[in-house]
């Protein structure tokens, strides 16, 4: 018995100094990194354009093709543009169309500082803020834009108006 207890402390002593040696997974969304802007297009079914490099920050935009059945034969529409500084984190991101986008995929782990009731896809407005997430949601039943920020990580002379999807 004391063997088996031994040997269990081992295994619990060996996985705890992992978990404080390895590095975190990398997430995608708000404090994630550019390098998980693709997989955030994968997981809501949509292309990333060429990045385009601002002062002193780059976007990407994502859209839906109209070749995807998510969009109907192009009666849906979804554009995303992520806003990541000149380290590759990503520090904001908007997004505008006729279907909602996955909040869990955009704010990454930022989703857990938005209460569930609020994560309801019929709500027609959603502010929140809280120190490290800023975010603004509106919309009808045909229409939803929003956007959503990290203030802390907002780049020396950055807007906030700034943060949202450009018109073609």
């Amino acid at each position: 018995m004391k063997k088996k207890r031994r040997i269990v402390l081992s295994i619990a002593r060996v996985l705890l100094c992992l978990f404080f040696v390895l590095p975190g997974n990398a997430r995608a969304g708000l404090d994630g990194n550019r390098t998980q802007i693709a997989a955030d297009a994968q997981k809501l079914g949509l292309v990333a354009g060429p990045v385009t490099n601002e002062n002193g920050y780059s976007t990407v935009t994502l859209t839906l093709p109209a070749t995807s059945p998510l969009s109907m034969n192009g009666r849906k529409t979804l554009t995303v543009r992520e806003f990541f500084d000149t380290g590759g984190t990503i520090f904001a991101v908007a997004w505008e169309g006729s279907l909602p986008p996955d909040l869990s995929v955009l704010l990454g782990d930022k989703i857990t500082r938005v209460p569930q009731k609020n994560l309801s896809p019929y709500r027609h407005q959603l502010l929140v803020q809280t120190p490290d997430l800023k975010l603004r949601v509106i919309g009808t039943a045909r229409f939803r834009a929003g956007n959503a920020w990290v203030p802390a990580r907002l780049p020396p002379g950055f807007r906030t108006d700034q943060i949202r999807v450009l018109a073609p």
